[in-house]
């Protein structure tokens, strides 16, 4: 059974409430939310507030992904409001392994973002340091754009490297994700499915969460 995370990015905002327990009935084993800045990327989103209410309203776990720039700046306002997973985009911070063993010693799983158009070689020297990897199959800041195809030959590479290393690290896929392509992750040994768009612009949520968690 698929492992499917929800990007509340794609949810109507005067429903989200609504909508986070429909993804929940249907099975959703994490909710993914997306903080943006207006700096590392152009669009503004979520903060610790959601974070904090949602936690009121679920117990799935509740996976932050900082796509901001100098992340170390808001492991402490995540972890206080109730994040259990804390990840940031690699190239947007300097000390990625001070920041990982931070978010750790915060007691929040520490995970690691790559864009689509950035390669997977250095990210063996952090295997230690890390317990999630997010491959993006778009750029980050927007929904709704372009599956890059790309990241299948990525998918396939970093779990080769892995498996070189000693590791299994979970890696999920952010972006553009239906069940066709899910599928077709999954296949190839993708861990978890971040779906946005898919899951909350259908017409009934729960069940297309259901359908997704059948792959």
């Amino acid at each position: 059974m698929a492992i499917i995370e929800p990007s509340i990015l794609s949810c109507t905002l005067t429903k989200l409430g609504e909508q986070v327990v429909s993804a929940c009935r249907g099975g959703a084993d994490a909710l993914h939310i997306d903080i943006m800045d207006g700096v590392y990327v152009s669009n503004l989103t979520f903060g610790p507030r959601t974070v904090s209410d949602l936690k009121k309203i679920t117990d799935i776990p509740l996976s932050v992904h900082l796509e901001v720039l100098n992340p170390e700046n808001y492991v402490d306002m995540f972890c206080s409001a109730g994040a259990d997973v804390f990840t940031f985009q690699l190239d947007a911070c300097h000390n990625p392994i001070h920041l990982l063993k931070e978010i750790r010693a915060r007691g929040m799983k520490a995970g690691i973002g790559i864009g689509p158009a950035y390669g997977i070689d250095t990210i063996k020297y952090l295997f230690p340091h890390i317990d999630y990897i997010i491959l993006m199959s778009v750029e980050p800041g927007y929904e709704k754009q372009t599956f890059e195809e790309s990241v299948y030959e990525k998918l396939v590479a970093l779990k080769a490297l892995m498996k070189e290393y000693g590791y299994s690290i979970p890696v999920g896929i952010d972006g553009g994700v239906d069940i066709e392509k899910g599928k077709k992750l999954l296949e190839l040994g993708a861990d978890k499915l971040i779906v946005g768009s898919y899951v909350f612009y259908s017409e009934d949520i729960e069940k297309t969460v259901k359908e997704m968690k059948k792959l």
